[in-house]
């Protein structure tokens, strides 16, 4: 595996990325970041907090239809009760997220690590909109039928998998440089 990742790093130091990441190292916003010590870490909490609390309203829903809470509550109102905390959430961590790659844009755009976490945040986020869209299309009379429902329990434990390995991916950001 590591040399797989070795060879992805190798390869991302071939394309424009190095330039871009370079450029970046130059403007005004990543001198400002690094030159003010409490920047970073508050962006990195507040990206932490957003993280939660997308991945605390994912596992509300997801349990939900598990059937593991929420027994006084529709499935359509669990879903109407987190959804705006997930996408409000999904827009302060992109935005925390971007000022954390211009902080350390060499570090950041040259790491497999990195690119991993993206690709599976893009998929979890994609899955998870299409994954509530269909748990409100089975929906008859405000509470899912759980006739068939067996492949939306499998979806609900693979979206919470997959958010385990972005929050992973995150972290292996700072100790995968090669």
């Amino acid at each position: 595996m590591s040399d797989l990742l070795f060879a992805f790093t190798e390869w991302l130091r071939t394309t424009q990325l190095v330039e871009i990441s370079l450029w970046i190292s130059n403007s005004w916003i990543c001198t400002w970041l690094q030159s003010h010590f409490f920047a970073i870490p508050i962006l990195q909490t507040i990206h932490l907090l957003a993280i939660a609390t997308l991945f605390a309203s994912t596992l509300m829903i997801n349990f939900k239809v598990l059937g593991l809470t929420g027994e006084t509550r529709t499935v359509n109102q669990v879903i109407d009760r987190y959804r705006g905390w997930m996408w409000g959430a999904v827009i302060v961590a992109v935005l925390t997220g971007i000022l954390l790659v211009c902080s350390e844009p060499v570090r950041n755009m040259i790491n497999p690590g990195f690119w991993l976490k993206m690709a599976g945040l893009l998929i979890v986020t994609l899955l998870s909109a299409w994954f509530h869209s269909a748990v409100r299309a089975r929906t008859s009379h405000g509470e899912m039928t759980l006739d068939g429902a067996a492949g939306l329990r499998l979806t609900a434990v693979l979206i919470i998998l997959l958010w385990c390995g972005v929050i992973t991916g995150g972290r292996w950001i700072a100790y995968l440089q090669f």
